[in-house]
């Protein structure tokens, strides 16, 4: 596996030419840090900016729905394929030739979408898009932790972890505005720039490490990766939609499981694996995931609900959306690295069971939503959420990736975003099935009350009634309308029931986090740095 980098210390100064003569005296840490942050900001922005222009791009293509869906789909496959092999591709091109081949393909790629003819070339261009963006974050987070020392850690991890919150808030606000009032090419496009910049920085910044010879290519792993990931993903994205018993899902699940179950075989088996998963045994590695699966499902409730709720019950733009959303992201860009150097300090057990019990809290505010809760209301709520995700998202991750020997950190860089990646689509698919099964129960529940003892109802009946007969409208007509007002009145409310319902539930689910989290141990080395990760 990779060697460890030299000591900070034993790295010459850089001359005083150039960009490296202004960034003379910005520890090479922090150089680091900039080259990954805007990488991984670019692609994680770009997984949610998309979603935003999928009606135009129908419009423009004259294709359907499905056809259109392929955009964001072929993007995540893609993904799902190139991120286990980021480990085997960094220790054999190193981390600085993988950096730029990445950057630049992903930068080719969103220049090609801005150019598409149609919807198929438009396709295949988000294929090479994915390919270069599925490998910025693993490759990002391994970079960072080759450099950073461990008592530095998740000081460094807090604005790392700045984009993976931010992105997909403001990804919808951002598209919204650009497809808007501009045009929806320009959402792929403005990653040129941003992509040279960072193929400029990666250039002039960044260190190349050490290549490991001989490496062998687990082509067996990363073929039953790729169907199995594949598989499980498609099945995971549009089982909400299909429902979880339709064939198709079913076939499609049934193919992910084979193709995993083969390749768990195949990973502890090969004496140079894709992924290694002899990972999981190590302890804090096995509670930092698990912490993080349960937290990726509570987190969904929030970062996917509101802006369904807001924009479909509320009738706001994604623009307004947004400037209501960006009150959860503000805290936490100046939560997550005061949290950080906390848990530098007093290790990652102590930050986390304090902010578990605060997020549930919070989550479970939202549970109180209805058509008049004020925006600044929300706002508020939205603060504190912030502030409780700010602290516990970062440090469950990175308590894992600390415990991980050095070498291994490409692997498990790979490991923990590839969990990451599934963990999301499945927290997606339960919150939306959760939510229409719901809405379906407080439909049925409410429409047994439209009855002749439902004054409310009746008064909101005999007014449209009313204003139908004032306004030329036959009796039948303007009754007619009365019951069509009802029935909205019902729709809405049995909705808006809904919503509460999950936020409720994913706030107890982000409880159960608490049980791993309370197994992880941490100690104060004798040199006195950072925490040191141990198991009950």
């Amino acid at each position: 596996m990779a060697a460890a980098n030299p000591p900070i210390s034993a790295v010459p100064a850089l001359p005083r030419l150039g960009v490296r003569g202004l960034l003379h005296g910005l520890d090479y840490q922090w150089q680091v840090l900039i080259c990954a942050v805007v990488g991984t900001f670019m692609v994680m922005l770009d997984q949610t900016v998309v979603n935003i222009a999928l009606p135009r791009i129908t419009t423009v293509f004259g294709v359907g729905v499905h056809e259109t869906q392929l955009v964001v789909t072929s993007y995540m496959l893609a993904l799902a394929v190139i991120m286990p092999a980021t480990g085997y591709l960094s220790d054999t091109f190193g981390t600085k030739r993988l950096y730029l081949i990445t950057m630049g393909l992903f930068t080719a790629g969103s220049l090609l979408c801005g150019l598409a003819w149609n919807n198929t070339s438009l396709v295949v261009f988000r294929v090479i898009q994915g390919l270069g963006g599925g490998m910025m974050t693993p490759l990002g987070m391994t970079m960072l932790f080759q450099v950073v020392p461990p008592h530095r850690r998740n000081t460094m991890m807090g604005f790392f972890g700045l984009p993976l919150m931010l992105a997909p808030v403001l990804g919808p606000t951002l598209g919204g505005y650009l497809v808007e009032y501009i045009d929806w090419r320009v959402i792929f496009t403005l990653n040129v720039p941003v992509g040279i910049l960072g193929l400029f920085l990666g250039f002039a910044m960044l260190r190349e490490t050490e290549h490991v010879p001989g490496l062998q290519f687990d082509l067996r792993g990363f073929l039953l990766s790729a169907v199995g990931f594949s598989a499980i993903l498609l099945g995971l994205s549009d089982a909400a939609t299909d429902g979880w018993t339709s064939p198709s899902i079913l076939l499609r699940f049934a193919i992910g499981i084979i193709a995993l179950a083969a390749w768990v075989w195949v990973e502890l088996t090969d004496k140079h694996p894709l992924l290694e998963l002899r990972l999981f045994k190590i302890p804090i590695f096995t509670l930092s995931s698990l912490v993080t699966f349960v937290l990726t499902i509570g987190m969904f409730g929030g970062m996917l609900l509101l802006p369904l709720f807001l924009q479909n019950l509320r009738g706001l733009g994604a623009a307004e959306t947004g400037l209501i959303l960006i009150f959860q992201v503000l805290p936490m860009t100046v939560a997550m690295p005061l949290v950080g150097r906390l848990v530098d300090r007093i290790g990652a057990r102590a930050v986390i069971l304090t902010g578990l019990p605060l997020l549930a809290i919070t989550t479970w505010q939202f549970g109180r939503l209805d058509l008049t809760t004020s925006d600044m209301t929300i706002r508020f709520w939205l603060a504190a959420r912030g502030c409780a995700m700010g602290l516990v998202m970062m440090p469950s991750m990175t308590a894992g990736l600390n415990a991980v020997p050095l070498p291994l950190m490409s692997r498990a860089s790979s490991m923990s975003n590839v969990m990451r990646q599934v963990f999301g689509a499945f927290g997606t698919a339960i919150v939306v099935t959760v939510l229409q099964v719901r809405q379906t129960f407080h439909t049925a529940t409410l429409a047994q009350t439209v009855t002749p003892d439902n004054l409310p109802l009746q008064q909101l009946m005999s007014s449209a009634e009313q204003w139908g007969l004032a306004h030329g409208l036959s009796t039948l007509q303007a009754h007619s309308m009365g019951m069509m007002l009802a029935a909205r009145e019902v729709s809405v409310s049995a909705a808006a029931m809904g919503f509460d319902d999950v936020f409720r539930l994913t706030a107890v689910i982000t409880l159960l986090a608490i049980i791993p989290a309370a197994f992880m141990k941490t100690t104060r080395p004798p040199a006195g740095g950072g925490p040191t990760l141990i198991a009950d």
